[in-house]
């Protein structure tokens, strides 16, 4: 496999770092896309002006990066992420401050780990309620709509979060991979048995945490060990208990870096069987294809305002996080400090597709609309598009 990572200028895509961990690869997936509908434009211009010039692709995993921060001392000085840009880097200290991976004694201040996800149950017909099991005042769902008001004017930059409109921007570039991704918004809960239950018909229930606990066992051997710390969504680990036919890879990793994968090869080998084109796919005709190509029902409800749209977004990839979960076997599963953990294997399912051929072609689509849905949801923020109407026709 190829070595990539994504950085756009206004016409030109360079790929040349190796693959990190929806991960990274997936993360620039998303922001390369956005980059390449917005160039050009009047958002553009103005991401560019906010972001002093660095892409949304680079943005992406910036909110991941931060998370280095928290081995460190609160009052210990930072490394250096934006080397030549220390204006956000500033403020990436500041947001970071503002919300510590650990809670003070007695302190409401979330965490910015837990801005990243939601735990809403993954059963046939779950809905995002705010305030219902698994939903936090500051999950995914909500700092979505809030990263929105900043970058409106709505939310002033002085907010207690210290999310600034560019930070809203880096945040945006971010959230808006990860709720794409169905193991962030959907979450399996267990029984003290271990036994997989609804936790809505009562009975207490543990969580597995965006498969963080469980080991992913694969009945093809296409799915590659890929890094153990991904991009963990609440900063758990494998229970390290691996079966003889484990790959050593958990649930959620595979989903932020294995599926990825597959899904842009599969998108690879797509683009070569086309009959004019000659040779392997680049990694820019990957992204000028996504970019170009409008994604099926990317489109969010008519006339609702974006900051609805992360709501809608969750509940149209339940039913996906619902599926990633039937189909797997869960079993050894233990309960340990309130969460569940064990052995997630494959099942052979009737429609004879394999769960990583499977989550790539889901995959694929997820990234395809999250990178239209980034560049649309950053050009209504801005409203750049209804100022760009409404300027006077200039004379020369």
């Amino acid at each position: 496999m190829r070595f990539r990572i994504i950085t756009l200028s206004c016409a030109t895509l360079f790929l040349a770092m190796p693959v990190y961990p929806y991960g990274a690869l997936g993360h620039e997936t998303v922001g390369a896309i956005a980059d390449m509908k917005l160039a050009g434009t009047a958002t553009g211009a103005q991401v560019t002006k906010l972001l002093d010039g660095i892409t949304l692709a680079r943005a992406s995993v910036l909110a991941d990066e931060i998370k280095g921060w928290d081995r460190l001392k609160k009052d210990q000085p930072k490394p250096i992420i934006l080397k030549n840009h220390p204006q956000l880097q500033e403020q990436l200290v500041a947001f970071w401050n503002a919300n510590p991976p650990t809670k003070a004694k007695g302190s409401d201040a979330p965490t910015h780990k837990e801005f990243h996800y939601t735990d809403v149950p993954a059963v046939d017909g779950s809905k995002y309620v705010k305030g219902n099991l698994g939903t936090e005042p500051y999950d995914i769902v909500q700092m979505i709509p809030f990263c929105v008001r900043v970058l409106a004017g709505e939310e002033p930059e002085t907010n207690d979060r210290k999310i600034t409109k560019p930070v809203a921007l880096i945040l945006l570039a971010h959230y808006v991979g990860d709720i794409h991704q169905p193991l962030h918004v959907g979450n399996a809960y267990f029984s003290s048995a271990g036994n997989l239950v609804n936790p809505s018909k009562g009975g207490k229930s543990f969580p597995d945490h965006g498969g963080n606990g469980f080991n992913i066992i694969l009945a093809d051997d296409k799915n590659p060990k890929s890094n153990p710390q991904g991009d963990s969504k609440s900063g758990g680990k494998s229970s390290g208990k691996k079966s003889s036919k484990s790959k050593g890879n958990n649930l959620h990793s595979f989903w932020d870096t294995d599926a990825v994968v597959e899904a842009l090869n599969q998108l690879e080998k797509m683009i070569e069987s086309q009959p004019k084109h000659k040779g392997k796919a680049t990694d820019e005709e990957v992204i000028a294809w996504l970019a170009n190509s409008e994604p099926v029902e990317w489109k969010a409800k008519a006339k609702s305002p974006p900051t609805d749209w992360a709501q809608q977004w969750a509940n149209e990839i339940l039913p996906m996080s619902t599926q990633a979960h039937e189909r797997l076997e869960f079993s050894n599963v233990t309960i340990k400090n309130e969460s569940a953990s064990g052995d997630a294997t494959e099942k052979k399912m009737p429609d004879g597709i394999s769960y990583t051929e499977w989550s790539g072609q889901r995959t694929q689509e997820e990234l395809h609309k999250a990178g239209w849905r980034l560049a649309e949801i950053i050009e209504a923020s801005l409203n750049t598009k209804n100022s760009e109407a409404q300027k006077p026709n200039s004379k020369k």
